[in-house]
């Protein structure tokens, strides 16, 4: 998989490193994420399958892909778990409107 870190705003390259740090300092209950340092436009996370769901019980490894043009075009969502769910295709694509067309570039706040 190609970095697109070099083709990035230095702006959100400072976002996302701050997003990361967050992260890593504030963890989100039943949600492991893995950052490889080099390259921040590829985000992985292992998600524990909620309570009272029939996925309780289960990790999901689910992958986030920033392309080049983040915040302006969000970012690709695949479960690298297979899932059956109905916003997942059967590659894993998450198809949720909120990364398609409802998606808006002040959703990522860069300041």
């Amino acid at each position: 998989m190609v970095s697109n870190v070099e083709n990035l705003n230095p702006q959100v390259i400072r976002h996302l490193t701050r997003e990361i740090h967050s992260l890593r300092s504030e963890p989100m209950e039943g949600i492991t994420v893995i950052i490889d340092d080099k390259d921040l436009t590829n985000v992985e996370a292992v998600i524990d399958g909620p309570a009272e769901t029939p996925y309780y019980g289960g990790k999901f490894k689910v992958r986030l892909i920033i392309g080049q043009d983040f915040p302006s075009v969000p970012p690709k969502g695949f479960f690298l778990t297979k899932i059956f769910h109905p916003n997942v295709s059967d590659r894993g694509e998450i198809c949720v409107n909120t990364l398609k067309k409802d998606w808006k570039s002040d959703l990522v706040s860069l300041a």
